[in-house]
């Protein structure tokens, strides 16, 4: 298997380590590299898929959108996200996948928590993956209410101001903007006053953010973005390989990498 992940930039990524090890596990001779593809150069990315050279891609900021015309067809997570994280090929044809919504799922179930009432931060890619692949009731909320109302629109849900939310009207909490993310660790998408909800976050550098040091601080539950980062990563190599990997293993490789960063 020659597999990468494309994105600009690219080198922090810790999909290589996570892809390889997983290979390695499941006795699959094979490689996972990043490459750096600046916007506008995504053709000849393509042309090695195309020609055999590449077996598959995981995509990431800022070409999730920008790949989909190079693509045969889309799953239909891919389609209702309107973005491509994972490129696989089944005979001739490219097909573009989004697991990022079941990954975070995923994450979300491990924890036993039963979610009802969700509130969404952001309205940006990562919200629409996940939006599109929960089946709960859930509000968006932005600091630019219209991209919320927009997001709300498509997908038929409530959108609020991001200062208008009651947070205690939410049983599960997600940040899914960058605010938080190094190297703007000091930085909060919300304060959390009020608040009885389990608070997630989907940025895993750093982890916790400090929007999780806060609501552990308040006594609430949380999760981090690592469970995320391996769920999208399990699903995509299940449809490059055929393989189911190991979800626990995956998640103690990522940890034990960010520890010792």
């Amino acid at each position: 298997m020659r597999l990468a992940v494309i994105g600009h930039p690219i080198a922090h990524s810790l999909s290589p380590m996570l892809h390889s090890a997983w290979l390695e596990a499941a006795g699959l001779f094979g490689c996972y590299t990043a490459l750096d593809v600046e916007p506008g150069r995504l053709d000849t990315v393509i042309r090695r898929l195309r020609d055999g050279e590449l077996d598959g891609l995981n995509v990431t900021i800022p070409h999730k959108e920008a790949i989909i015309p190079y693509l045969d067809r889309l799953e239909e997570s891919a389609s209702r996200a309107g973005a491509v994280n994972t490129v696989y090929r089944i005979g001739n044809e490219l097909i573009g996948a989004n697991t990022d919504g079941t990954g975070f799922v995923k994450s979300l179930e491990r924890t036993g928590h039963v979610s009802k009432d969700i509130l969404i931060i952001g309205a940006g890619g990562a919200a629409r993956g996940i939006i599109s692949a929960l089946k709960t009731k859930v509000t968006v909320a932005n600091r630019t209410y219209e991209h919320a109302l927009r997001l709300a629109a498509e997908f038929d849900c409530e959108a609020l101001p991001l200062d208008a939310v009651d947070l205690k009207s939410f049983d599960t909490i997600i940040n899914t903007t960058p605010v938080g993310m190094s190297p703007n660790t000091l930085q909060s998408p919300l304060v959390l006053d009020g608040a009885t909800a389990l608070v997630c976050d989907i940025i895993y550098r750093p982890t916790p953010t400090l929007l999780l040091k806060e609501a552990a601080r308040l006594g609430l539950p949380t999760l981090d973005g690592v469970g995320m980062f391996v769920g999208q990563a399990a699903e995509a190599f299940t449809r490059f390989t055929g393989n189911t990997p190991d979800f626990a293993y995956g998640e103690q490789v990522i940890r034990k990498q960010l520890e010792e960063q």
